[in-house]
């Protein structure tokens, strides 16, 4: 007794007749397990297995026949057997041909002469055999045109349908494998025995081969025949399939287990041998064609050309698929009987008849779960999309009903963007529209043939650019109060489409290598994703270098709006070099970022869109390509963070060098004066440049360490795609490793793109929080948009200050030197002298006066009115010492005050040096004492109540300095101004009408009228 016996024999309790090389050490409980993992990867609810081996048979069921009731499936479950009914056909048409003495090679047009077919715009003939042979030269593409028909006369309508059909090649010259071929054999056979083909096949080869289950179309027992199932949503899903009753001949025979064992018989030439010398000539491969691959098709089989003599053919229709197989030599055949569309049917019957023949190489690999599954993750990622969409709609829609967002009329140039978004759409959709096409099919076809989940992708992308289109008409039309949101669904969704475009591209060149869709397609897709992929990119880095600007505007307004809403008193606290780091290169860090955010979304788009069709092909390899990756991300980003460090270093550096900078500008009249001084400062710029430009370096240089690690791992990823997927996955087909490879050298660049743009998001990050730190830390205490309304200057009578006191805090928190108490008051039309030694206290007294400073103590009060810092600033015309000129003069009206201005030009010994042209002065260019005497005519065009002037005289010539003191000083008072004058010229004491002495921030005495007498004749 053999140790190894075929399983079959084993469940019989009897021996095979089998050798042991023959059987390979098949055992049950493998085929078990094989046929179990095949209907649970392949989604297959239902199966019966036929085995035959040394003529004896077993029939295994598995699962159900329905699912929702729970029918188990048995031997007499029926199945449509799909192209597996070619044979039939074959054989009835084999037998026809010798009853009545016909040569299959006699012309289609003998029986059907109303049938044309052309091949290069010329009629050519067509045989019977060629016909059977799938070398007629029809394309296969037919398929789609077998129209859903369940009338009596389907099957001539279904050949009229396609007569006049354009040729691929000439009959008889190439195989092509063509459905409607055997539609057209079975009209032949309707036509010339006078009785409808399902009749005629029922009771010449059913009935002699004693087929008692077996029929065409129909189920003899409608309780008995197993629901059909499509793949759908990653699941098996009931699918009733429209009729094509003209297509019977060729995909409609309907049989189960037992039947179908009894034909496996009768083809190996175990049973009923009758027809068994035409099956024979059925099973003769055609020679006079080129074989298709490693098979060469016969009649409704196809013949291995392995070497194994196996004789197979498979059958798949919308919800069933079939696969029957004999070896007739050895008399092993197996058929497999499914009720669902999967692929696996096949693999497990090929699979089952290699075992059996001692084959237990790896070279044949499980098929992917199919389209399907890239179909429904798709249509999840879209449905998110759209929901998020939708949401983004309802925010508009409440924003529009709260009055929020309010209707703006487009300009020509917001109307050509929509027009252009709308034809691009259009673009798309009709590339939509002629996906079938690329296949040969139409969308009736796709919709029967397809899995739900195609369709609902369809819809879903329709519905995603018709929203996404709805949305960007909408934000446009009722823009927010940031008008640059209105650009952002239609950015989304051209990153969206430019990122699918670009990995579209990719993916097209890469199925080009196994596919065999017409040129025309492939080119028309190519242009259709390229046109889409540019002009996608363009708008959205236009877009996005536009709104990056305007961010940087109203980033920088913000900081001015904040700063110009800070007291003097508090803005001379703040850091100089912070405001010039974070105005400057902070904003334009923010500003530079467009270009990187573009490449960024479309490389995490294409590179998320490869990883995902990488998975169809096959899904552990895919997993240990994004395992490498993010081992790779994990080191690169522990690399990354430690570096942040160093950029936070080199921009504190960055605020203590512009510090300097500032010094430079606003002190190099005193660096001038010592060498020695200028030499030691710039050398402390050079250290600080340095110390900027070496942290700045080494975290770069951090970054490229962690650069070339990230290229060195995709290095290694590359290599791993191009030699370890074979070794690691054996079973892999070779054309899917060429586009592992192809696709991973591809990645490559978008994977660099995206580990390239960590430090310039890392500054960003840094940018923008130190933008954000800094305007929450501008200590603004005004209120812009409410300026308080202060008297006119003639209803000033007169300013006082009551008490009023200022203590500046030290680094301790203690208080450090003070300037008061101070009592004073000035009348209208008075004149008062502050005076004292350098350090006493004037310039921060004047300060408190003008309101720059808010009175640590004491009061203020205009008219014995007491008023708030705010609103006394408003009160001044200020000319402190060292004074700043704009080049502009702001705040007056130069075109109606033009005679005005050129007498006090003219006054002021200023006509020959300065003119003012549009608001502006021609030069700004002076000596110190003449740009006091601008800074007098911007105080005479200010005509403020009250004038405070700080040593104004002390740049001025002696001419000058009279002038000022007994000419423009007396006008002022007549004109019933309050003058307060910080000065040293006790020669010209006499104009004061009351002298301020100030000593160590005290008050050393207030003269007044007869003391300031006394005290010029002391």
């Amino acid at each position: 007794m053999l140790k190894l016996v075929f399983l079959v024999i084993l469940v019989l309790g009897k021996h095979a007749g089998v050798s042991a090389q023959s059987i390979a050490g098949m055992q049950e409980q493998e085929l078990e397990k094989l046929v179990k993992r095949a209907m649970s990867k392949g989604d297959i609810p239902g199966l019966s297995l036929v085995l035959v081996a040394d003529g004896k048979t077993i029939i295994k069921n598995y699962g159900y026949s329905d699912v929702r009731r729970k029918i188990p499936v048995s031997s007499g479950t029926l199945f449509q057997l799909g192209s597996c009914s070619k044979a039939f056909t074959a054989l009835a048409m084999q037998q026809l041909a010798a009853e009545r003495n016909i040569s299959l090679d006699t012309l289609v047009s003998a029986w059907l002469p109303w049938f044309k077919a052309t091949y290069k715009d010329k009629p050519v003939p067509i045989t019977i055999r060629q016909l059977l042979n799938h070398t007629s030269g029809i394309p296969w593409k037919t398929l789609s045109d077998i129209p859903e028909r369940d009338d009596a006369d389907a099957l001539e309508q279904t050949v009229r349908k396609i007569s006049g059909i354009k040729l691929h090649h000439l009959p008889g010259k190439e195989f092509e494998y063509a459905t409607i071929n055997y539609d057209i054999v079975a009209l032949i056979i309707q036509t010339i025995t006078g009785t409808a083909f399902e009749q005629y096949i029922q009771q010449n080869i059913f009935q002699q081969l004693s087929l008692a289950h077996t029929t065409i179309g129909k189920p003899w027992n409608g309780e008995l025949m197993s629901k059909g199932y499509k793949i759908s949503f990653m699941k098996a899903r009931e699918y009733n399939a429209p009729v094509f009753r003209g297509n019977n001949a060729a995909g409609y025979i309907i049989s189960d287990a037992a039947d179908m064992a009894k034909w496996l018989e009768f083809q190996m030439g175990i049973q009923n041998k009758n027809l068994f010398a035409l099956a024979r000539e059925t099973q003769l491969r055609d020679e006079t064609v080129a074989p298709a691959g490693l098979s060469s098709y016969a009649m409704g089989w196809q013949v291995s050309l392995r070497g194994d003599g196996v004789i197979s053919h498979t059958g798949e229709n919308p919800n069933f698929t079939t696969y029957a197989a004999f070896q007739p030599k050895k008399g092993w055949g197996v058929v497999v009987l499914t009720n669902s569309a999967s692929n696996f049917t096949f693999y497990l019957g090929n699979k089952i008849m290699r075992l059996m023949a001692g084959d237990n190489s790896k070279d044949l690999v499980e098929p992917d779960s199919g389209a399907d599954k890239v179909f429904t993750l798709v249509s999840l990622v879209l449905a998110i999309y759209t929901l998020l969409i939708f949401v983004f709609l309802a925010v508009v829609t409440i924003g529009i009903v709260t009055g929020k967002r309010r209707f703006r009329m487009p300009d020509a140039k917001g109307w050509r963007s929509l027009v252009l978004s709308l034809l691009l759409i259009a673009f798309l959709l009709f590339g939509l529209y002629l996906l079938p096409g690329t296949l040969g099919f139409s969308w009736q076809a796709v919709k029967v043939w397809s899995p739900v989940s195609f369709f609902t992708m369809v819809v879903l992308i329709t519905a995603a650019l018709g929203i996404s289109f709805a949305g960007y008409c909408l934000s446009w039309l009722f823009p927010g109060a940031y008008h640059f949101k209105k650009e952002i669904p239609g950015i989304v969704l051209a990153s969206i489409l430019s990122g699918i475009a670009n990995m579209g591209i990719i993916l097209l060149i890469t199925s080009s290598l196994k596919d065999s869709v017409s040129i025309k397609y492939m080119l028309f897709y190519f242009s259709l994703l390229l046109v889409v992929y540019l002009l996608g990119r363009r708008y959205v880095q236009i877009s996005l270098i536009r709104i990056t600007r305007e961010i940087i505007f109203d980033v920088r307004v913000k900081l001015v709006e904040k700063i110009f809403s800070t007291s003097y008193e508090k803005f001379e606290k703040i850091d100089k070099g912070r405001v010039y780091a974070t105005l400057n290169d902070d904003v334009n860090t923010v500003g530079n970022a467009a270009n990187m955010i573009v490449s960024l979304v479309s490389s995490t788009i294409t590179a998320g869109g490869v990883f995902l069709y990488l998975a169809t092909l096959e899904l552990w390899a895919t997993l240990l390509t994004i395992g490498l990756i993010v081992a790779m991300s994990l080191i690169y980003t522990s690399i990354t963070r430690r570096t942040q460090q160093y950029f936070e270093k080199a921009r504190d550096a960055q605020n203590f060098f512009l510090r300097l900078v500032g010094g430079i500008i606003d002190g190099f009249k005193e660096l001038s004066l010592r060498r020695n001084k200028k030499l030691e400062y710039r050398d402390d710029v050079a250290k600080i440049a340095g110390e900027y430009n070496e942290k700045t370096s080494l975290a770069q240089r951090k970054f490229l360490h962690a650069s070339l690690l990230g290229e060195l791992s995709l290095m290694i990823l590359l290599g791993t795609a191009a030699f370890g997927i074979s070794e690691l996955f054996p079973g892999i087909e070779q054309y899917k490793v060429t586009n592992f490879v192809i696709l991973v050298l591809y990645l490559n660049g978008p994977l660099n793109i995206i580990l390239n743009s960590v430090p310039g998001i890392m500054q960003l990050k840094i940018a923008w929080n130190r933008i954000h730190t800094f305007i929450n830390e501008i200590p603004a205490n005004l209120n812009l948009e409410t300026p308080s309304r202060p008297l006119k200057k003639e209803q000033v009578q007169s300013i006082r200050a009551e008490g009023i006191a200022y203590r500046y805090g030290n680094e301790n928190g203690k208080d450090g030197f003070s300037v008061g108490p101070v009592n004073l008051e000035v009348k209208r039309g008075q004149i008062l002298f502050i005076i004292g030694g350098n350090g006493s206290g004037k310039t921060t007294l004047a300060k408190l006066i003008t309101g720059l400073y808010t009175p640590s103590e004491g009061k203020m009060f205009i008219n014995d009115k007491e008023v708030g810092s705010g609103e006394l600033i408003e009160y001044f015309s200020a000319i402190f010492s060292p004074c700043y000129l704009f080049e502009k003069l702001y705040d007056v009206n130069t075109t109606e005050r033009a005679e005005e201005i050129n007498r006090y030009l003219h006054l002021l010994g200023l006509t020959d040096k300065v003119e003012i042209k549009d608001g502006c002065y021609s030069t700004i260019n002076l000596s110190s004492g003449q740009r006091k005497r601008l800074a007098m005519l911007q105080s005479y065009l200010d005509d403020s109540p009250i004038c405070l002037f700080d040593e104004w005289a002390a740049d001025q010539d002696p001419e000058y300095r009279n002038f000022f003191y007994r000419k423009l000083l007396p006008d002022m008072k007549k004109k019933g101004k309050i003058i307060i004058a910080i000065t040293h010229d006790d020669h010209f004491f006499d104009v004061a009408d009351k002298i301020l002495k100030m000593d160590l921030g005290k008050t050393e005495y207030v003269s007044d009228g007869y003391k300031v007498d006394e005290l010029l004749s002391r």
